[in-house]
């Protein structure tokens, strides 16, 4: 494996888990997503509309994702140029979607595919603790990210789920790092999302994930 995808809903634990791979081996650098709009700005670097515009028009834009009214996208350079040096970047993904994009355009990247899960409960707890202005916006994303799964075909995505409720960022971290060296069993969906707290009802049909509130 040679990259790092995690995917996983607001408060899942991206940024935290990726600051513990970084601490745990050097080799680990976070990618540093391009962001138009307003807002956060750790672990981003704000471009203009004209400045992605002519990223993209370069073929440079591998994937970029609107939310929060903001757009975020991963330049093509941010991941080759780590891998050039012997770095591992380790990018984040919101949305089956995107993952797939970024799988199909980076396919020079063996990619390590992780997913970090929360509750939508601990979501709303974690959100609240760090002092979020837009909490209920972060809740409507984990439920578009819960319903996001559940509406995917998930076969084969992921090579690695963590639930980031019920493992500390160190262990995560210690996790990842011993799938990257190896072939991680890879979960049927049932088993996906059984780990979630997601899945089918009595009748067998998909819960919606707007009405199972985990």
């Amino acid at each position: 494996m040679s990259a790092i995808v995690l995917y996983g809903p607001p408060t899942a634990g991206k940024d935290t888990v990726t600051a513990a791979l970084r601490s745990a081996d050097p080799r680990f650098e976070s990618v540093i997503k391009l962001k138009h709009g307003s807002g956060r700005s750790a672990g981003y670097r704000f471009v203009t509309a004209e400045e992605l515009d002519d990223l993209r028009h370069q073929g440079r834009i591998i994937v970029e994702t609107r939310r929060y009214g903001n757009i975020y996208a991963v330049d093509d350079l941010s991941l080759t140029q780590p891998q050039e040096r012997g770095l591992i970047p380790v990018t984040h993904i919101g949305n089956v979607t995107d993952m797939r994009t970024l799988l199909d355009r980076s396919r020079a990247t063996s990619w390590l595919r992780v997913l970090l899960w929360v509750p939508r409960n601990v979501c709303e707890a974690r959100s609240r603790e760090r002092g979020d202005t837009d909490t209920p916006k972060r809740l409507n994303a984990w439920d578009e990210t819960a319903q996001d799964v559940l509406d995917s075909d998930v076969r084969d995505l992921f090579d690695l789920v963590v639930r980031t409720d019920r493992t500390d960022p160190e262990t995560a971290a210690k996790q990842i790092a011993h799938a990257l060296e190896g072939a991680p069993d890879v979960l049927s969906t049932e088993e996906l999302f059984a780990t979630l707290g997601l899945g089918t009802d009595e009748s067998g049909a998909r819960r919606s994930a707007t009405r199972r509130r985990a």
